[in-house]
């Protein structure tokens, strides 16, 4: 009898063992570069995210990056290193990377996108060396855990995981892990957080809501945080912190740092508008997006003169005209001052590392001086060809979306329209076109919205900024390619 219970415990234990193996078989890569075919004990891994913690199941984790951090000293000594890769002393800095540890991978990996091939060539032979799964990093050293719809970023609340496989049984402590993957194929913790510019001190953005008829109701949620339950606990996010959030079953949620899916926790939403505060259901409620020009959108952290697709990046580097080519009567009136572009008279610059773009949104902070003439004003170019260009042209409190026409020599104006004047003086400008649809927003407010003929769409061109009969200052460059 006691024999036969062994054998039935045996094969009790043995079934168990093969299905909870079954749902939580994954990938580990070690910092000394082992690989481990295992199994993981744990039923869930936390992480701390910056709106509070979170609880993840095994079986709903796709990747998992445990993260470490960096001191600034650190980095210093890595960005000396990584000036010398395309030099003579080239192959003393990859020894010294090499030796500095992982912490020197996410600039490495940076480092071999670069257009030097010197440089490319030596940070990829580190790269073999400290983190050959290939697994992006983010540069901030935060951890990383992916599920299926969710993105998120802190700090991981566990220690140690327990590993089962061939090898026997370990515990692995956490500081000696790079990646853990639960899904097959390439491992991808995931892509680089996108950077969004600071939103001034004590400031809400401006949001942008959609309802079930339609209606547009832009103005502040007239609270700080918003309370969101989530399946793996609650987050409370500051409004501040918001990018986007599409209302649904379940909702969907960007910030500034993570995106997550749950549930907004309020039936109200209150907006404070210029016209007064509306109280609204929050069933009633599609889509809540931050303005496009309130400081929402990212913009991508490149070293080189690439421009990724359907990311924010900057154009204007805020020390010289690199990039762009001076144009117009006035071609010397155009000078980097403070930060900024100063224009005056009839002048302007093209951009020139970036051909024949088609669908592109391009974006600026403008501020009008003073005008020099009737008629003055600034220009933000859309689309710049040898057969004519698209743009706005603006005053400072009105404004039209234009067409010009080299072969006739005469603009056409597509749309008119106005907008309030800043405190600041500063306006956030945002111009656009995806296939026959132009967009233009003024400080955060819709303006125009035009649809071109087809048959008179201009070809692909080049994005500019102008002047004409005004002085003014420009800020904040920047273009997002669309596909």
């Amino acid at each position: 009898m006691r024999k036969t219970l062994g054998i039935l415990g045996m094969v009790v234990l043995l079934g168990t063992a093969q299905g909870w193996a079954e749902g939580h078989k994954c990938t580990v890569y070690t910092v000394d570069n082992q690989k481990l075919k295992a199994t993981i004990s744990d039923e869930d891994f936390g992480i701390r995210t910056p709106y509070g913690v979170l609880k993840v199941p095994t079986t709903d984790i796709k990747a998992m990056y445990p993260g470490f951090r960096v001191a600034e000293s650190s980095r210093k000594r890595i960005r000396s290193f990584i000036t010398k890769l395309g030099g003579p002393r080239g192959d003393a800095a990859v020894r010294s990377l090499v030796e500095m540890g992982r912490i020197t991978v996410p600039q490495l990996q940076r480092a071999a996108q670069s257009k030097d091939k010197a440089t490319a060539k030596r940070a990829k032979q580190a790269l073999k060396v400290l983190w050959p799964t290939g697994a992006k990093v983010p540069s901030n050293g935060s951890a990383v855990l992916l599920t299926k719809d969710m993105e998120l970023r802190g700090t991981m609340t566990w220690l140690s995981v327990k590993l089962e496989g061939e090898f026997g049984r370990k515990s692995l402590r956490k500081s000696g892990i790079q990646l853990i993957q639960f899904t097959t194929g390439k491992a991808q913790p995931a892509s680089e957080a996108p950077k969004y510019p600071p939103l001034k001190e004590g400031r809400y953005p401006q949001l942008e809501l959609v309802l079930g008829d339609n209606t547009r109701i832009i103005g502040t949620l007239d609270t700080s945080s918003v309370v969101i339950d989530t399946e793996y606990g609650t987050l409370t996010v500051p409004v501040k912190k918001l990018i986007s959030v599409t209302l649904g079953d379940p909702d969907r949620i960007i910030t500034r740092d993570i995106i997550f899916t749950g549930k907004l926790a309020t039936t109200t939403l209150e907006v404070k508008s210029k016209v007064g505060t509306f109280k609204i259901d929050r069933d009633k409620v599609q889509v809540v997006k931050a303005l496009l020009a309130e400081g929402a959108t990212p913009v991508a952290d490149t070293d080189d003169d690439t421009v990724p697709p359907n990311q924010w990046t900057a154009i204007f580097n805020e020390k010289d005209l690199d990039g762009w080519s001076r144009w117009g009567k006035d071609g010397k009136g155009v000078q980097v001052e403070n930060k900024t572009i100063r224009m005056t008279g009839d002048a302007g610059i093209t951009y020139h590392k970036l051909d024949d773009v088609h669908h592109v949104i391009v974006a600026a902070q403008i501020k009008v001086e003073k005008s020099l003439g009737q008629g003055g004003g600034v220009k933000l170019i859309l689309r710049d060809t040898t057969a004519g260009q698209y743009y706005i042209h603006f005053q400072g409190r009105q404004g039209m979306i234009a067409r010009w026409d080299n072969k006739t020599k005469t603009s056409q104006v597509l749309k008119q329209f106005q907008a309030d004047r800043p405190k600041d003086g500063w306006h956030r400008i945002q111009f656009g076109m995806l296939g026959s649809m132009m967009l233009a927003y003024i400080n955060g407010r819709p303006v125009g919205e035009v649809k071109i003929n087809p048959k008179q769409q201009l070809p692909p061109g080049r994005i500019g900024l102008g002047v004409w009969r005004t002085d003014a200052r420009f800020r904040d460059v920047r273009i997002k390619v669309l596909q």
